[in-house]
């Protein structure tokens, strides 16, 4: 019998369940794998003044033969737990990998590493997403099967006060983050980040479709558009949560960001050197100041990427539209 842990932070609580329906149903297919999951990491459940509570907790992590840890921050958290703590020192007993792939080649990383193995995944390894190998090939059907769902996804939409389909967006938004990883899960879930806000298709359905990593992925780059209030009332603080979310986006999570902006910002400078002032009255928010705050604030927050052709390109049109 191999028994996994899976450790789970509550600020991806939306994420877990993904996770736990992924790793349960995976293991199902699988003999003599017990999973067990600990929910709430270093929340107030750790903190037990309890002493048999925590001893309790202490004795069921150490049953685990391998731990899956849903994130890097939760991963660092565990890295630095004082010597009293729950998980003091756990990760130099028991070995662990990061939840960086969909549920099922995860369990199967998780099972060889518990038994000793090595487990290469020739199709997750780093390359390019279009060259002819075999690994490769898939990877292209793969992203093909994903931009047919974008497209359908998107179908009849046009991109505001133009009659530009409004695929072209995610597309280059792609197009964008590839200039940026090779993750092919970041660049597919470039392609589909506006799907969940802007059409009837939900996580749950690109999960079903393409895998928990990038249905989550999805989820955090997705906006609560607030249906049923005033667009333009909302719009401030719809753009602050976002602005506010990139302190605690992860790097995959923020060249998606990045790259959505880009390509929003060259579509910006297109239509204001196109119609000038009055370009500015197609969307709820119709103060060209306001969209300069939002977009040099994005930009600042996302300065960790200032040594790329994309944060570079960003912060130019920024200043040819706004810094006039």
């Amino acid at each position: 019998m191999i028994t996994i842990g899976v450790v789970l932070s509550n600020a991806y609580a939306d994420y877990s369940a993904h996770i736990i329906r992924g790793l349960c149903s995976r293991a199902k297919e699988k003999e003599n794998i017990n999973l067990i999951f600990f929910p709430g990491v270093l929340q107030s459940d750790l903190c037990s003044s309890h002493a048999q509570e925590v001893k309790e907790y202490a004795d069921t992590v150490q049953m685990a033969d391998v731990l899956i840890i849903s994130d890097q921050k939760i991963l660092h958290k565990l890295l630095e737990q004082p010597e009293d703590s729950v998980f003091s020192n756990i990760l130099e007993h028991i070995p662990y990998i990061l939840l960086k792939d969909d549920a099922g080649h995860v369990l199967d990383q998780a099972i060889a590493l518990a038994q000793g193995q090595s487990f290469e995944l020739e199709e997750h390894m780093e390359e390019d997403v279009f060259s002819e190998s075999a690994s490769r090939l898939r990877k292209r059907d793969h992203f093909e099967r994903a931009l047919e769902f974008a497209m359908k996804a998107h179908k009849g939409q046009v991109r505001k006060g133009s009659c530009i389909p409004y695929i072209v967006h995610p597309i280059e938004t792609a197009l964008i983050a590839m200039t940026l990883t090779r993750d092919q899960d970041i660049i597919i879930a470039s392609l589909f980040h506006d799907i969940v806000e802007d059409t009837p298709y939900s996580v749950k359905d690109i999960e079903d479709a393409f895998g928990a990593h990038i249905a989550h992925l999805v989820q955090m780059e997705s906006e609560n558009k607030r249906k049923g209030q005033d667009a333009a009332q909302t719009w401030k603080i719809r753009k602050q949560e976002f602005i506010d979310s990139l302190d605690e986006k992860s790097k995959d999570e923020k060249i998606i960001a990045l790259a959505d902006k880009l390509s929003n910002m060259r579509a910006t400078r297109q239509g204001y050197l196109k119609n000038d002032e009055k370009f500015w009255e197609r969307f709820h928010q119709k103060d060209k100041k306001m969209h300069a705050w939002y977009y040099r604030t994005v930009a600042d927050k996302l300065r960790e990427f200032e040594d790329t052709d994309a944060w570079q390109e960003l912060d130019r049109l920024i200043k040819d539209v706004f810094e006039e």
